[in-house]
């Protein structure tokens, strides 16, 4: 079974009310990355088969606060102005043709002056909940918008999460948000397309942007091939992370959705 850990030498599961967890789980494999709130470095990367990062044994005990992001996500960015009470799933049949049954849930984006409405899997949400029941969901793409945020300060930047058979996109300039959505990709060549859609639209061009990638499923053939269309890609997190030794083959973007949450609640 597929499970890992990367543990940083001042990491102490037991220590109470010390960290924040950061959980993603859904599509065959679950992840958890633990940042210290004193440092906000990250002392843990642990991840898992399915859901089994929940009973992994360096998981944090006592963390102070939890957060996840259940995947797959059916989600849609909607305007402030135009979302009235019990109106989030008309929005997301609107966009996806169903709720899919599960719990509608809001989260402000508040730099986009938006709500991001979603919905998960109804079974992975018990999970983290029943291991973490204070635990907060957050969406994907709200933690992508603040992501590309953070990484666009030296120009415009494009930050790509693969997932299982999609992938979603965020585009910055600075603090500014060009877009923000997802799109379904099957095949590399499904996945090159739509980055390059997605870069035309914000009137962007794939030799100066920059392109940042990852993703639970993103392929090493997928990287190449959106090498050779961008002038400036690399891994979305660098291998050598602060406070955490060399990944010793597991690229660390692909946990991206885990690692990246801490930005949005810190």
């Amino acid at each position: 079974m597929e499970q890992g850990d990367q543990r940083s030498t001042q990491y102490d599961a037991g220590r109470e009310r010390a960290y924040h967890a950061s959980i993603l789980i859904g599509q065959g494999v679950s992840a958890c990355a633990v940042h210290d709130l004193t440092t906000a470095e990250p002392h843990a990367l642990l991840w898992a088969a399915n859901a089994a990062v929940l009973h992994h044994r360096d998981l944090p005990k006592h963390p102070r606060s939890v957060t996840f992001v259940s995947l797959p996500e059916w989600s849609t960015l909607v305007p402030d102005g135009a979302l009235q009470p019990e109106t989030g799933a008309r929005h997301l049949a609107l966009v996806h043709g169903s709720t899919h049954g599960g719990q509608v849930r809001d989260e402000p984006v508040q730099t986009l002056g938006a709500t991001c409405l979603y919905v998960n899997d109804d079974a992975h949400d018990r999970m983290v909940l029943e291991r973490f029941p204070n635990a907060r969901a957050l969406p994907l793409q709200a933690v992508l918008v603040r992501g590309a945020q953070l990484r666009a300060t030296s120009g415009s930047t494009v930050l790509v999460h693969r997932g299982a058979e999609r992938v979603d996109i965020a585009v910055a300039q600075g603090q500014r948000v060009l877009l923000s959505n997802s799109y379904p990709a099957r095949t590399a060549e499904d996945l090159l397309y739509f980055c390059l859609l997605a870069t035309e639209q914000c009137g962007l061009r794939s030799d100066t942007v920059g392109l940042r990638t990852g993703g639970t499923h993103l392929a090493e053939k997928e990287r190449d091939l959106l090498g050779r269309y961008f002038g400036d890609h690399a891994s979305a997190i660098q291998p050598e992370w602060p406070g955490m030794p060399s990944s010793a083959g597991q690229p660390l973007d692909r946990w991206l959705a885990a690692l990246d949450q801490f930005a949005c609640v810190s």
